[in-house]
C-alpha cells in the first residue's frame, strides 16, 4: 500500500491525468445507468441525476487540462548566482464527504483535482445513497487497477456521523 502511494505521487501528472480522462470515459460510457441510480437512491428527476454525472465528466476533462498545466516557479534569489523554486508536491490523503444531494458532482469536483495533484482519496458518500457511493467508487477503482495502481481511491460507506467524525 504504501510502494502504490510511492508510486502514485511520483506518477508525472500528465500520466495521472490520463488516468483521469480514462475514469471520465468511463463515466460517460455509465452515465445513463449512473444518472437514474442517482434517481432512484436519491430522488432527483432524471435529468438532474444525468447533470450530476455529467459534472464529473466535465471537470475530469478539465483536470486533464491542468495536470499538464500545474507548474512552479523560479524566484530571484537575494544570494549571487542562485535562485529558488517552487515545486508543488502532493498533500497524501484527501478525505472527501458527500451529502446525499449531490453524490456524485461533490466527489468529482474534489476528487479528479485532487488526483491530478498525486493525491490519495478517502471517500465517505452519505448514508442515504449507498449503492451510488458503491456503483462510483467500483468505476474509479477498476480505471486506476487497469492502470496498475490498487491503493489510491478508499471508499467507506455506512454510519455517516461516526465514520465522518473519525475522518475529520
Amino acid at each position: 500500500m504504501a510502494e502504490d502511494r510511492a508510486r502514485w505521487q511520483t506518477t508525472p501528472a500528465p500520466i495521472r491525468g490520463e488516468i483521469v480522462r480514462q475514469i471520465g470515459d468511463a463515466l460517460r460510457q455509465k452515465k445513463d445507468a449512473l444518472g437514474a441510480l442517482v434517481s432512484l437512491e436519491m430522488g432527483k428527476v432524471r435529468s438532474e441525476g444525468l447533470g450530476e454525472v455529467q459534472e464529473f465528466i466535465d471537470i475530469c476533462d478539465m483536470a486533464v487540462g491542468m495536470s499538464r498545466t500545474i507548474d512552479g516557479k523560479v524566484f530571484n534569489s537575494e544570494r549571487p548566482g542562485h535562485f529558488m523554486m517552487e515545486v508543488w508536491n502532493p498533500v497524501g490523503n484527501v478525505g472527501v464527504i458527500t451529502a446525499f444531494n449531490f453524490p456524485v458532482a461533490v466527489m468529482g469536483w474534489n476528487t479528479a483535482l485532487a488526483l491530478i495533484c498525486g493525491d490519495q482519496i478517502v471517500w465517505k458518500g452519505a448514508q442515504t445513497v449507498s449503492l451510488v457511493t458503491i456503483a462510483l467508487g467500483k468505476m474509479m477503482v477498476d480505471v486506476l487497477k487497469n492502470n496498475g495502481f490498487n491503493s489510491v481511491i478508499s471508499v467507506i460507506t455506512g454510519d455517516g456521523s461516526n465514520i465522518g467524525n473519525a475522518m475529520v
